[in-house]
């Protein structure tokens, strides 16, 4: 007779339920009940400092942050060339916008020259700060910037700021520097580069650190040698005196920082948070409690259900059917079910097995029949193939030499220049195809038969003018290559002397482009010649100091219109500076250059162009000409810029 254990599975499984729910429950309820009123104002406290202290590493974190930027500003060499030349304007701008967004915390940028004079500026008022007393202060010490350090200065003066008229904030003044040391070991500053700071901003930036109806203030402290330290009083202000040391600035930076904080919004959240949690206490116990009276009750049904179908399986008798609520103890008793129809089923597949066997090899013995047919067909059909392999290795082996002198052409590529590009590519082309005649020209392909090559963005490169022979279409593939290949090279030429802001050619385009023209009139001297026009937009400058680069792009792009609207086809527009523009007109006299310079100047006196409100303003530019005909082939240049000066004077003169 077998013995059973006195205590069960079902009694132990339902006490440690009970205890391990309940214990715990009682255990915090007490805990927490005893220390509420500590934890409230503990974690107050613990939240302020933590806010505090999260405002004054954020401010810290900022102003490393604009200083490791400033230090890149003031030390680029792009940056310090424009100094001296105003063609790097637009760099300079560039790096402005891109320093300005590197901190939510910069508001203006201005950069100076060595003479404390204000060259260009983001979102700045350059009128208002050279005339006021903060730059007098900042210029005065120049024994700081000698040292390569950056000066934190303190300003109450509004308008400095486009947009902001606040009158507080912090400056910070960096030397630029070109690497170079005077005799005495101290740096010579190329310019300055100013920025500045307003309080508002910074405490806007840092505001949602801090709860609802809470603020900070910020202000000058004068007393530096204080040490950093917080009061709280009881209305709920705290007073702190913030330190920024930096190991660029010339001295630390101090601030008194005036927190206001709010009791009602930080205590009302806590509050609410230890209700809640004494809710789900008390709830959870109850529901604990009655789920494991259930569980209890429920699993103890299914122990011995089990127990009862274990014990007719184990003495071989008829089992009833049933069903358990849990999905393991119904799988246990299937299996037990069909382990007695497994094994039967077993037997019965072992036989079906062995028959399938026997038709098998009977398969097997026609697959092999018919395999054996199948080879000899093979061998027929290998042989047929491999004469007409023979024959593709021939027309291969003749594209294989076509494509390696493709691909040896593409080498020379990086060799050439734009104007030599044609004569090398017919020759090219002459002894792939021996019995074609090839031309590549710059202009479109009209009624002559060819084809047009294309840029990736479908833009006219250049035209490929032939007919089409029997050896060009067998030879199809090695064609189509060499004409990709040089769309690729002529795309990127393309790109390279494209202007990035108008469609017109860029510097590198007018000096290949002058030096053509200049070889072929020494070539026909006596047939041909051209005209040197140089253009310059006036008070461009002016625009972009009192409106803003935006406008003055919209006015370098309204005079660029202008022009290329007066030119034929023979003419090229080049942008060969900010504000400068070049022109050569191919197959033109003094006449006809003296015709289109009237031209230029009787056109302009009605053009406008317009902001985004739509508001206009007067467009003029500068002309100045040379041609081949009456001047020095190689002093045209010169002659038509100083040309253009002489016009641009008398153009000032009249205002």
């Amino acid at each position: 007779m077998i013995s059973r254990p006195y205590f069960s599975l079902r009694k132990a499984f339902t006490y440690v339920l009970l205890i391990a729910s309940l214990a715990p429950l009682i255990f915090i309820s007490q805990f927490l009940t005893g220390r509420i009123s500590d934890q409230l104002l503990s974690q107050k406290e613990h939240q302020i400092q933590n806010a505090v202290s999260t405002i004054a590493q954020e401010i810290v974190v900022e102003f490393d942050r604009i200083q490791q930027s400033l230090n890149w500003l003031s030390r680029d060499r792009f940056n310090i060339q424009a100094l001296d030349n105003i063609l790097y304007s637009s760099v300079v701008t560039h790096n402005l916008v891109r320093f300005s967004e590197l901190s939510g915390l910069i508001n203006s940028v201005y950069i100076l020259n060595d003479k404390w004079e204000p060259l260009y500026d983001l979102n700045g008022r350059p009128y208002h700060f050279e005339n006021s007393q903060l730059l007098r202060e900042i210029s005065v010490d120049k024994s700081i910037y000698e040292q390569g350090l950056t000066k934190a200065h303190f300003y109450t003066e509004s308008n400095l700021i486009k947009g902001i008229h606040t009158a507080k904030g912090i400056a910070l003044v960096t030397p630029m520097l070109a690497y170079n040391l005077e005799g005495s070991g101290r740096y010579r500053a190329s310019g300055y580069v100013v920025v500045l700071i307003s309080f508002d901003t910074i405490e806007q930036s840092f505001q949602h650190f801090l709860l609802k109806d809470e603020n900070f203030n910020l202000n000058q402290h004068l007393d530096t040698h204080e040490n950093v330290k917080s009061e709280m009083t009881e209305s709920g202000i705290l007073d702190r005196i913030f330190v920024l040391n930096n190991s660029s600035f010339s001295s630390p930076l101090a601030l008194d920082i005036t927190y206001q904080f709010s009791d009602v919004e930080r205590l009302k959240e806590m509050k609410s948070s230890l209700l809640a949690l004494f809710t789900v206490i008390g709830w959870t116990f109850v529901t604990v409690l009655f789920i494991a009276m259930g569980i209890t009750r429920w699993i103890s049904k299914e122990f011995v259900g089990m127990e009862d179908t274990i014990v007719s399986y184990a003495s071989n008798k008829e089992v009833k059917d049933r069903t358990f609520q849990f999905s393991e103890f119904d799988r246990m008793a299937l299996v037990l079910s069909k382990m007695s129809i497994t094994i039967r089923n077993q037997l019965n597949e072992l036989k079906n097995k062995n028959d399938e066997l026997n038709d098998s090899k009977k398969v097997i013995e026609r697959s092999n029949r018919k395999l054996s047919n199948f080879n000899q067909e093979l061998e027929v059909q290998v042989s047929k193939q491999t004469a007409q392999l023979s024959d593709a290795l021939c027309r291969e082996e003749l594209n294989k030499n076509s494509l390696a002198a493709v691909i040896e052409f593409g080498s020379i590529y990086k060799t050439l220049s734009y104007r030599e590009l044609p004569q090398k590519v017919e020759c090219q082309l002459q002894h792939l195809f021996s019995d074609t005649q090839w031309q590549l020209r710059f202009k479109p392909l009209g009624d002559k038969e060819g084809i047009q090559i294309l840029s990736s963005k479908d833009k006219f490169l250049a035209s490929l003018r032939f007919v089409s022979s029997p050896q060009l279409e067998a030879n199809q593939l090695v064609f189509k290559l060499f004409v990709k290949q040089l769309s690729s090279w002529l795309e990127l030429v393309d790109v390279a002397r494209s202007d990035a802001l108008l469609q017109c050619g860029n510097r590198k385009a007018f000096d290949e482009d002058l030096a053509h023209y200049q070889k072929r009139y020494r070539d026909s001297k006596a047939e041909w010649n051209f005209g040197l026009f140089i253009l310059d937009v006036n008070g461009l400058k002016a625009i972009n100091d009192q409106y803003g680069h935006d406008l003055g792009d919209e006015l370098i792009r309204t005079s660029s219109s202008h022009i290329s609207a007066l030119l034929s086809e023979n003419d090229s527009l080049y942008r060969i500076g900010g504000d400068e523009f070049a022109l050569l007109t191919k197959g033109m006299t003094r006449k006809e250059c003296t015709l289109l310079a009237e031209q230029l100047h009787v056109s302009q006196e009605s053009l406008k162009f317009f902001d985004k409100e739509g508001k206009a303003y007067d467009a003029n530019y500068s002309i100045g000409w040379s041609c081949s005909d009456n001047a020095d082939l190689f002093k045209m240049f010169t002659i038509a810029d100083e040309s253009m000066y002489q016009d641009k004077r008398e153009y000032y003169l009249t205002l």
